[in-house]
């Protein structure tokens, strides 16, 4: 399994970049990378700011988008190009409730993609976490196919796939995929204050 962390976004309603966001004493990408490096065989990153990046071991290969400008659905297009493995853990870098439990759940998800399904999707209180899901490799062609058409929203691969729901709400209590897009809603997180 690779786990691959999505860090290809412009950051234009936070006015800095996300992934550099302290929590617990490091970045959101640092603290990201350090679960996922628990889960996963290997790792990679999206970025197109390879040299915001310093924090981050040498070990762990950082790509830019193959096509810049089409959101996190391009990033994932990279990755599965790359990747050596046929199973991809993606998770964006603006997720700082992610906890390794929550991690070691999805991963204990993955043998659903060997032939059933395409991808597994969290659920959380009704509401669907695709930059936090599971992803089989083969979508790869699916995925360029979309892009190529102008159609680049996670929900577009999706309702092209077979997906397999995995509703976290039972296992936490508040929202482990909370993600900050303003500094409003890091302000939130920092104060605990998310549902």
């Amino acid at each position: 399994m690779e786990g691959v962390i999505l860090a290809g976004g412009r950051s234009s309603r936070m006015g800095r970049p996300k992934e550099l966001l302290p929590v617990s004493g490091v970045t959101f990408i640092e603290r990201t990378w350090k679960l996922l490096d628990l889960v996963a065989n290997s790792c990679l990153i999206v970025s197109n700011h390879r040299e915001r990046l310093t924090m981050i071991s040498d070990s762990v290969p950082i790509y830019s988008d193959d096509i810049l400008g089409q959101g996190p659905l391009g990033g994932i297009a990279t990755a599965m190009r790359v990747s050596k493995h046929d199973v991809l853990l993606v998770v964006a870098c603006d997720m700082p409730a992610l906890t390794l439990e929550l991690l070691r759940m999805l991963r204990a998800q993955s043998d659903e993609l060997r032939a059933d399904f395409d991808i597994v999707l969290p659920l959380w209180n009704g509401r669907a976490h695709p930059l936090c899901a599971l992803y089989h490799r083969r979508l790869y062609p699916l995925v360029i196919k979309l892009l190529q058409s102008g159609r680049r929203r996670m929900f577009d691969v999706i309702q092209a796939s077979r997906v397999k729901q995995w509703d976290a709400t039972p296992y936490f209590a508040a929202d482990p995929f909370y993600n900050v897009n303003t500094m409003e809603e890091y302000n939130h997180f920092r104060k605990g204050e998310r549902t």
